[in-house]
């Protein structure tokens, strides 16, 4: 079971426009909701893929009401803890060419309560069962600042392989407790490092440097790369006609984690996660891409690898 974590959820709206313009009065042609965050994100993407998932984080109000409801329409195992401030709302607005305007509310406030509640129905009811710990999105406001340490040491502690997909500064504190797995965007990777590097697969050793086991790095249509201590690799995705973007980058971790969790090489893993997100973009709303769809796409991502020191 891949169990995703969200500290962060949101009730995900998306609209769909002819043409985005400025100063009009923009009337949808379709409008989507769906519970969202980026762990979210990865259930749905992990379920489509076959995989057994459960969702967790914090939860509040009428909002919080209904996002854990449509979790469970969605059969994505919802067991968050309720929290007294209410759930975030993002909007999304795409227009026929693929571009898009985001506007994301502020986290939802936790107290330290809610920390230690969400850390003890971890280790009493859904770590024990979990072969896979995906920690996704920005912490809430109200976490602790190593908090995301902290769940990768309690990850660790049950015996739990462990992705983190975050920047900044839970993404630093996370690579102190060495996850078994990182992915994050290019900007996400470039905020824990001292300078810019000058590609992704720079970016991908420096955060193996940092602590992260296996480090992989998307770089939007320039594909992905990916490190551990012995390898590199870059991958090669295939051009298409994007739909939607937003949440490409979850089904490309939903990809990878379905892949490791059956056994899979890290080859065969960053050309699933790849053919995963490139799919997610053809397709409105994160995570609802066509699954025949992403087995095709497989055969048409490039992954090259070489040694460290090539």
């Amino acid at each position: 079971m891949i169990l995703c974590v969200t500290p962060s959820p949101a009730i995900d709206r998306t609209a769909r426009v002819e043409r985005l313009t400025l100063g009009a009065v923009l009337r949808p042609t379709e409008v989507l909701a769906l519970p969202g965050g980026k762990g979210n994100n990865v259930a749905r993407a992990a379920d489509r893929l076959g995989a057994l998932v459960t969702t967790t984080g914090f939860a509040g109000g009428h909002a919080g009401r209904w996002l854990v409801e449509a979790l469970e329409a969605e059969g994505l195992n919802p067991r968050f803890v309720s929290v007294a401030s209410e759930t975030r709302t993002t909007y999304v607005t795409v227009d026929a060419g693929g571009r898009s305007v985001l506007v994301y509310e502020p986290g939802t406030p936790v107290t330290g309560q809610d920390v230690e509640a969400l850390m003890t129905l971890l280790g009493t009811a859904l770590l024990p069962s979990a072969t896979w710990v995906a920690i996704c999105g920005s912490p809430p406001p109200g976490m602790p600042p190593d908090g995301y340490a902290a769940l990768v040491e309690a990850s660790h502690a049950a015996g739990r392989r462990c992705l983190v997909d975050a920047g900044g500064p839970a993404l630093a504190a996370a690579l102190s407790a060495r996850p078994d797995a990182v992915k994050v965007s290019r900007d996400e990777a470039d905020s824990v490092t001292d300078a810019r590097a000058v590609d992704a697969v720079s970016a991908a050793r420096a955060l193996v440097a940092r602590g992260a086991v296996l480090a992989v790095v998307t770089d939007g249509s320039r594909g992905a790369a990916a490190a551990d201590a012995r390898s590199s690799w870059t991958v090669d995705v295939p051009r298409i006609r994007a739909v939607d973007a937003i949440g490409s980058g979850d089904a490309f971790t939903a990809g990878l984690l379905v892949a490791l969790d059956g056994g899979g090489s890290n080859d065969d893993a960053l050309a699933s996660a790849a053919a995963a997100g490139t799919a997610n973009a053809e397709t409105l709303g994160a995570g609802r891409f066509d699954v025949a769809r992403q087995a095709e796409l497989v055969s048409q991502v490039r992954v090259r690898r070489r040694s460290r020191r090539g």
